[in-house]
């Protein structure tokens, strides 16, 4: 019994220390410019029509921009392990300002945020992708906890249906 009982220790042991290096690289992601992989120079925002959702804007790489309902670019909310399901929209490091194409119709800027990154805004709201869009043109955060949505071309606000309405 003795062999057993080591063995059973042993296999927790390497469990737990997976456990914590799983741990440890989660902890230790940093947001990017949104979903896929980055790009460099300004930031683009553009639009893409999206069945079921609309005319939403999109990354440079196709990805859908979301909003947090509450937040505005004087009250950034999402912040911290917030940023690691929902990743903020960045200017590049020595990009200039985000331009807008064809079918953006509102206003794009920067704010700085909490952490120090400069942040993309539309029409004064921050704009992210999120983690759980693997792929271009995909809204699977749409309407998530009733207060993220993605955001409409027009300079109205999100697409929230019924719960979730424009601003």
């Amino acid at each position: 019994m003795p062999g057993l009982l080591a063995s059973k220790k042993r296999s927790a042991s390497v469990a737990g220390v997976a456990l914590a290096l799983l741990l440890a690289g989660c902890a230790k992601s940093t947001p990017t410019s949104g979903g896929g992989p980055s790009s460099s120079g300004a930031a683009t925002v553009d639009s893409k029509n999206i069945s079921g959702v609309g005319t939403v804007l999109v990354n440079a790489q196709g990805f859908t921009l979301y909003h947090l309902k509450p937040e505005t670019s004087s009250n950034i909310q999402c912040t911290g392990s917030c940023t690691s399901t929902w990743p903020p929209m960045l200017i590049p490091a020595g990009a200039s300002a985000p331009t807008g194409g064809s079918g953006v119709t509102g206003n794009l800027g920067t704010v700085m945020r909490p952490d120090g990154g400069t942040q993309v805004i539309y029409d004064g709201f921050p704009l992210y992708t999120y983690s759980g869009d693997t792929g271009p043109g995909q809204d699977n955060g749409q309407g998530i906890q009733g207060v993220w949505f993605a955001v409409t071309a027009s300079a109205s606000g999100s697409s929230g249906g019924a719960g979730g309405g424009g601003y």
